[in-house]
């Protein structure tokens, strides 16, 4: 494949780091549920809840969790304690205590499949990401500040907006995507 890409079989640092940036952008989802409710396309349907999950995740979610991707692509504080590895985020890398326990923003999509969640892995379900945000956000100086709103940590959603926002989460699934035998290693 290097003599047919590059003219010759030789693999250098270069041309292997060409053939992985060229294949990554072949990597695109654009085809869950949610992208064809975007384009009013055939099966972009969403339920009452997924709409009422969508309506909340906008309100309550995408200040960090923006763009077609679902990130933003920033580092933040989101108030996990810390784990057993010690991990300081951003701060390892910049030695700025403005960075300690700041760990970049995932993008949401198909995050059903992308589990354990985290950087560390400690969350299992997005059942137990979401209650975090309700109820296990642990303060700090570099807290993200919309995770500290009126003086309240966290953020506010009953059980029943828990499951609406998981709802609409699942629906940002690209099975086409998932799918997609070219991507496998059979």
């Amino acid at each position: 494949m290097f003599k047919a890409a590059f003219g010759s079989d030789t693999v250098t640092t270069a041309r292997f780091l060409k053939a992985i940036s060229q294949f990554l952008l072949t990597l695109v989802s654009a085809d869950s549920r949610y992208d064809k409710y975007v384009r009013k396309e055939s099966g972009g349907d969403l339920a009452i809840d997924e709409l009422a999950g969508l309506a909340l995740f906008q309100q309550k979610c995408a200040s960090c969790h923006a763009t077609d991707l679902f990130t933003d692509k920033s580092y933040r504080n989101n108030g996990l304690p810390v784990g057993a590895i010690n991990d300081q985020g951003r701060y390892t890398i910049t030695l700025s205590e403005a960075d300690r326990l700041k760990f970049r923003v995932p993008s949401l999509r198909n995050v059903e499949k992308t589990f354990p969640y985290m950087h560390d892995g400690r969350f299992s379900t997005l059942e137990q990401v979401i209650d975090h945000y309700r109820t296990g956000v642990k303060d700090s100086p570099t807290l993200d500040p919309a995770l500290k709103a009126n003086g309240q940590l966290g953020i506010p959603l009953t059980d029943t907006e828990k499951k609406q926002v998981i709802a609409f989460l699942l629906t940002l699934t690209d099975n086409t995507f998932m799918n997609n035998r070219a991507f496998s290693a059979n």
